[in-house]
Order: C-alpha cells, then sequence, then structure tokens
C-alpha cells in the first residue's frame, strides 16, 4: 500500500465535539434572551415617551390613555404593572407631569421607567 491506513476512531473525539455544541448552543440561548429583554425594554422605554408627550399637551393622563397605556404594555409581555406616580389628574400649565411605569418582563425581571416633562397644553 502507500502508507495511507485506517486508524481506530476514538469516543473522546466524538464526544468533545458533542460537548461543546452543547456549550455553544446553550450561549446562543442566553444571548438571544438578552437581545429579546433589550428589545422588549426599548419597546417600554417608548411607550413610556409616548405617554409622556400625552401627558404634556393634556396636562395628565386620562382614563382612556391610561387604559392604552396598560394594554400596549402586555402587548410587550409586561406584568404586575404599577403606575404609582403617574399624573392622573390635571395639573396646570407649566407645571411638572410624569409618567412611572414599573413592572415585570417576562414575569421576572423587575424594572423601572420614569419620566418627567412640564405641562404645555
Amino acid at each position: 500500500m502507500n502508507g495511507l491506513s485506517k486508524s481506530r476512531g476514538n469516543i473522546a473525539d466524538l464526544m468533545s465535539m458533542g460537548i461543546f455544541l452543547v456549550a455553544m448552543l446553550a450561549v446562543l440561548v442566553c444571548f438571544f434572551e438578552c437581545i429579546k429583554l433589550m428589545r422588549v425594554r426599548e419597546d417600554i422605554s417608548q411607550i413610556a415617551r409616548k405617554y409622556t408627550l400625552i401627558a404634556e399637551t393634556e396636562g395628565y393622563i386620562d382614563d382612556a390613555a391610561k387604559t392604552r397605556l396598560v394594554d400596549e404594555l402586555k402587548e410587550c409581555g409586561v406584568s404586575d404593572i404599577d403606575l404609582n406616580g403617574t399624573t392622573l389628574s390635571r395639573v396646570g400649565f407649566g407645571n411638572v407631569v410624569t409618567v412611572s411605569i414599573s413592572g415585570k418582563i417576562g414575569g421576572k425581571y423587575e424594572f423601572n421607567e420614569a419620566r418627567a416633562s412640564t405641562a404645555k397644553y
């Protein structure tokens, strides 16, 4: 023959590759979970901004806007929503209006988003 011969395989070679693949899969799952949480957090920030602008122009967050706010947050996957600290009654021109949202993302990650502005109606 020409010097090439079949060598015996080793299960350790295959096992190490399998362990490596499982570890890489775990890292990818964690990475995509983090990306998902960051995307939801950005969505919450945009929702808070939107309702801060509404509070600026109206002088407060009325019941209809409050209901829409809660619905939008639920669509993002937020639970245990608390709006304590949000301006829910009309304030005078030039006074501070706030939008304060706290809750849990995915039922386990707590967050708090608070924004303040001046009533400009």
